[in-house]
This record gives structure tokens, sequence and C-alpha cells, in this order.
């Protein structure tokens, strides 16, 4: 069975999720292009969270909540580009 992962980049941050983890990364500002893992993934979604205008929705697990949290800010990223 394939591994699906999903990804976004928004704030200067990299989020990937896959059947185990969620991870994220802080792209560096200097334009290498580097990532360096966060220690408060939790916190840093919910920063993204706010300013993608994304509500919590406790119904769904903690994993189904960043994968369509990821979902919405590609959507929104794509809607940038068809304009």
């Amino acid at each position: 069975m394939a591994t699906v992962k999903r990804t976004a980049t928004i704030g200067g941050y990299f989020i990937e999720i896959d059947s185990k983890d969620i991870e994220i990364y802080r792209i560096a500002s200097d334009g290498s292009g580097a990532l360096k893992r966060v220690n408060d993934p939790q916190g840093i979604i919910r920063q993204i969270a706010e300013s993608a205008s994304f509500e919590r929705d406790y119904n769904l697990s903690y994993r189904q909540y960043v994968a369509r949290l990821i979902q919405h800010i590609n959507g929104l990223e794509n809607k940038k580009h068809e304009k």
C-alpha cells in the first residue's frame, strides 16, 4: 500500500503529514531553503490555523484536523494562482 503524504507551506513553515507522523519545519529566512524541525508543533498548528482563518473541529482527531488544515491552505493557494 502506498504512503500518501500531504504537505503545505505557509508563513515560513512546511507541514507534512503521513500515516504515522505530523512534522513541521521552519523554512530558513535566508533563502537557502534549509528546514529546521520545530519543537512545539501544536502551537505552530494553532498559529497557522489562525492565520488561515481555520476553526478547530473537535469532532475530528488531531491528525484529521491537520490534514483538513493542509487541504484548506492548499485550496487557498490554488485560488490565488487562478486569479
